[in-house]
């Protein structure tokens, strides 16, 4: 398990945490703040190094 996946799953996580939060207590503040996470998790899966194998 590398420190990437750690953080793609602590950021998606937190993001949808936060975004279901967000929904139950009508804060779009929070949905976007949510949104912000799920993109940043979904960004790094370009960071991981891959094998040409793979």
């Amino acid at each position: 398990m590398t420190r990437v996946f750690v953080a793609k799953a602590w950021l998606g996580g937190a993001g949808v945490l936060m975004c279901a939060l967000g929904m139950v207590l009508r804060q779009r503040w929070l949905v976007g703040s949510a949104v912000g996470l799920l993109a940043a998790a979904f960004l790094l899966r370009f960071a991981e190094r891959r094998t040409p194998d793979e």
